[in-house]
C-alpha cells in the first residue's frame, strides 16, 4: 500500500478522529494487502499487533488507536471490503503476466536457425 486517506465525519474528536492524523495514515505505507500466494488478506488495525513500531510490513498489520475499536475496526472492514472489488482485476493482470512468462520460457527453448 503506498497511503491512505481517511475522513473523520462522524467520528469522536480525539479519539476516532485520529485516523486523520499523519501519525496513524503512515503506518500503512508499504504495508502488504496480500499474502505470498497472492490472497487478499487485507490490513488489520489491531490492539495484539506483535509489531507496534511497525517495522515488518508483511504482517498484515498496524497499531490501533487506543479509545478507538469501532473506528478501527470499520478501517479494518473497510480496506478488505473496498479492495476486494479489484480482486477480479488483480487476477487478470497475474493471469496475463503468467502467460507472457510462460511465452517467454516456450520462445527461450526454441531453437532459431540461421541460414
Amino acid at each position: 500500500m503506498k497511503g491512505v486517506v481517511f475522513d473523520h465525519v462522524g467520528e469522536t474528536a480525539g479519539l476516532g478522529a485520529e485516523i486523520t492524523q499523519d501519525w496513524f495514515k503512515e503506518r500503512f505505507i508499504d504495508e502488504k494487502l496480500f499474502d505470498s500466494e497472492y490472497n487478499l488478506m487485507g490490513i488489520t488495525v489491531s490492539k495484539t499487533n506483535n509489531d507496534p513500531s511497525n517495522l515488518d510490513k508483511s504482517d498484515h498489520e498496524v497499531d490501533f488507536i487506543s479509545g478507538a475499536t469501532i473506528t478501527c475496526d470499520g478501517v479494518t472492514d473497510m480496506i478488505k471490503e473496498r479492495i476486494s472489488h479489484y480482486v477480479p482485476y488483480f487476477n487478470s493482470i497475474k493471469e496475463s503476466s503468467n502467460s507472457l512468462a510462460l511465452s517467454m520460457q516456450e520462445i527461450s527453448k526454441t531453437e532459431i536457425k540461421l541460414n
